[in-house]
């Protein structure tokens, strides 16, 4: 039960436009075109195109009773660098810290990434954008 409830919370909060200019949020938006990934069974990340070419990662990490992490993330496939956009866990009692950062793609910093998980982000990232531009121009 607890599981299901975290979920359910993740995927609104992960639907959730944050503010007014969506176009230059670093973050998942409503507004933005999505495909789920399912990375493993604790682990499952939604992928989402910007118009300023680079890919927004969300990525949700099951804690079970603690929780899920969801972290956000930009990558830009062009020259492979990563940047953190946004840290929260969500609990039952609501996201921790309650505030998102919100932050642009103008205030990031980007990094190449070096340990596996990052690398594992950038690389998935840029896979998923790789389908979600041949899905759409196929259609």
């Amino acid at each position: 039960m607890f599981k299901s409830t975290v979920f359910a919370a993740a995927l609104v909060f992960s639907q959730l436009a944050f503010a007014a200019n969506t176009d230059n949020l670093a973050v998942v938006t409503s507004k933005d075109q999505t495909v789920m990934v399912a990375m493993n069974k604790t682990t499952w990340a939604v992928v989402a195109t910007s118009t300023k070419g680079l890919t927004k990662v969300r990525e949700f990490h099951d804690m079970g009773a603690s929780g899920v992490q969801q972290i956000d993330y930009v990558v830009n496939c062009a020259n492979g660098s990563l940047a953190l956009a946004d840290f929260a866990v969500l609990t039952v009692s609501g996201r921790l810290p309650a505030i998102a950062a919100n932050p642009t793609f103008d205030t990031l910093s980007f990094y190449k990434p070096m340990i596996e998980h990052d690398v594992k982000v950038a690389n998935n990232a840029c896979e998923s954008q790789l389908a979600m531009n041949n899905g759409s121009a196929s259609q």
